[in-house]
């Protein structure tokens, strides 16, 4: 199948529904987003880390940790009650959200309200709570150091009782391994008691919570897109069952190539196009031999009485042509006038270099073709002679349907004369 015959299909026979299915998501959708209120969002910046993470995972860990207290429901609770806002803690909890930058020790805290001035309030609240909670939950260097004092403190008495004792090289050598023993401990105490300092604290608001100015943006288009996208996309896939369960082609071209058969016109109102179109039907059925042609839908149905009388009427009693010019006269001899047809000049004695003909009688039917009508009228007496069928087709027209017109030609052994465009017709439907 080509790709220009998929693209017409869906074109002039799934258009409408597609529209459909892509209009209707994005109208309830835009909808939607426009009955929602408008939110705030205020963001705040702290320090998560004392100290530059060394790399991105743990700069991500810290992140993590923040958003965890932060999302925690006993210190949303107590945030809510510093800022003095009725706000219900499960939805918060919902909308906070803590953000990494990059592998820095920073992040980004933000609240969204409906109030500018909640959201500014419960942010801050937030933030100091979080920063409050991260210095508490660092590690306890106080009961560390108070361990390794205590433990230094036992030593030191072990060293006295065995230094007290009578000079022995086995108690020298003791001696000497409490004393390197406890000099790594005052080291290891040294560096806790320099990392309490440094941690003292360590983790901080840097930016105020900010009063939001404007509300946030709803992302109309890119929502409306996305629906877009959904409903053409569901719309696809029914067009593909449908066309899996139930093909057809579009136009008549395509019917008239899966038959075989030239395509003789269209059906119009134009009186042009419906003498093109009788000139083509008779053309054909004298080629044919037929003297009758019958006028069927693809699809079977009933022809309306004035479709066949259009018809009938471009074929066997085309509009008579009121004059024309002939050809131009240069020689000065009489011009050669066919059958029917009467010269005029201006004056006797002036030869004219071009000579109009004019029509001085109508035109005889031709006898080679004497009737058309519709298949339905066709008489049985008369389902001998040499007739022939014309094809009315629509814009869209059943595979299904295009067999039973095969049926048909093999059933009669009429031929097939060729297909005519119907846009009356109802699109490949019986």
């Amino acid at each position: 199948m080509e790709v220009s015959e998929v693209a017409a299909r869906l074109v002039r026979r799934y258009l409408p529904v597609l529209l459909l299915v892509t209009v209707i998501p994005m109208i309830a959708v835009g909808a939607l987003v426009f009955l929602q209120p408008r939110t705030y969002t205020s963001q705040a910046r702290l320090v998560v880390v004392p100290t530059l993470p060394r790399t991105q995972a743990e700069a991500a860990a810290a992140v993590s940790q923040a958003d965890a207290i932060a999302t925690s429901r006993d210190v949303i609770v107590e945030a809510l009650d510093k800022a003095k806002v009725e706000r219900d803690p499960d939805v918060v909890v919902e909308i906070v959200k803590v953000t990494g930058l990059g592998s820095s020790a920073l992040a980004d805290l933000s609240y969204s309200d409906n109030d500018p001035a909640a959201a500014q309030k419960i942010t801050a609240a937030l933030a100091a709570a979080v920063s409050a909670q991260l210095n508490a939950v660092r590690p306890g260097l106080s009961d560390v150091l108070k361990v390794v004092d205590d433990e230094l403190t036992a030593l030191a008495t072990e060293r006295s009782t065995l230094q007290a004792q009578p000079k022995d090289p086995a108690i020298d050598v003791r001696l000497n391994a409490y004393d390197r023993l406890m000099a790594d401990l005052r080291t290891t105490r040294d560096r806790l008691a320099a990392s309490s300092g440094s941690a003292a604290g360590a983790s901080t608001v840097v930016g105020n919570a900010t009063l939001p100015e404007e509300p946030d943006s709803r992302g109309m288009p890119a929502r409306l897109g996305l629906a877009a996208l959904l409903g053409l996309a569901l719309g696809l896939i029914v067009v593909g069952l449908n066309e899996t369960f139930r093909p057809a082609v579009s136009g008549t071209f395509r019917v008239g190539r899966l038959l075989d058969v030239p395509v003789l016109g269209r059906v119009s109102t134009e009186p042009g196009a419906q003498a093109n179109l009788g000139r083509r039907i008779r053309l054909a059925a004298r080629r044919a031999d037929a003297t009758t042609v019958a006028l069927v839908r693809v699809t079977g149905a009933a022809l309306p009485p004035e479709l066949v009388d259009r018809v009938e009427a471009a074929t066997l009693r085309p509009q008579a042509v009121a004059h024309r010019v002939a050809m131009p006269n240069v020689n000065g001899e009489k011009p050669i006038v066919g059958q029917g047809w009467a010269a005029t000049r201006q004056a006797d004695d002036e030869i004219k270099a071009i000579t109009v003909l004019h029509r001085t009688e109508e035109p005889t039917r031709p006898s080679y073709l004497r009737r058309v009508c519709a298949l339905d009228e066709l008489d049985p007496s008369v389902e001998s002679d040499q007739i022939g069928l014309v094809l009315l087709a629509g814009d869209n027209t059943r595979i299904s349907s295009i067999e039973q017109v095969r049926d048909l030609v093999a059933a009669s052994g009429w031929p097939l004369l060729g297909v005519v465009g119907d846009g009356t017709a109802r699109k490949g439907r019986k």
